[in-house]
């Protein structure tokens, strides 16, 4: 029987764990893989460019990857759940729904409000433009208290 394939949404936030939990919840409802991605911003600005090279870049980009999954993947020990962790680089509504896409998954599941709170705000949270570009369903999961 093939794995139905759920998409989540990591950024290092409570609230990405409590939606990490719903989806855990899915995947042992329905026998799913999870892949848990995290986004990271690309840097690449013409100041960036100028004193700070690429390879640098790429290494402070899987460090903040690395430190943004580590409570995910702790989260996921001893609950025997199938899953593969993903590191995209760009813009977080297009990378999460492009790869729902790409891995034609099942459901995106991600919270509301995550690190980036003042960029919500001003912007639109990531949550909601993920649910308008995609047309796969989005199960969002409020901040708690």
């Amino acid at each position: 029987m093939m794995k139905e394939r759920i998409l989540v949404a990591i950024d290092g936030s409570k609230n990405s764990l409590e939606a990490l939990d719903e989806a855990v919840k899915l995947a042992k409802a329905t026998p799913s893989k999870l892949y848990l991605v995290n986004v990271q911003p690309s840097f690449h600005t013409i100041h960036t460019r100028l004193f700070i090279g690429e390879e640098m870049i790429r290494e402070y980009q899987t460090e903040l990857f690395d430190k943004e999954m580590e409570s995910a993947v702790h989260h996921l020990e001893g609950q025997d759940i199938d899953y593969v962790a993903l590191m995209k680089v760009g813009d977080p509504v297009y990378q999460i729904s492009q790869l729902a896409k790409d891995l034609n998954v099942k459901y995106i599941v991600m919270g509301s409000r995550g690190m980036g709170l003042i960029r919500g705000t001003v912007l639109g949270s990531v949550s909601t433009g993920v649910l308008h570009e995609t047309k796969i369903p989005v199960l969002i999961i409020p901040q708690k208290e």
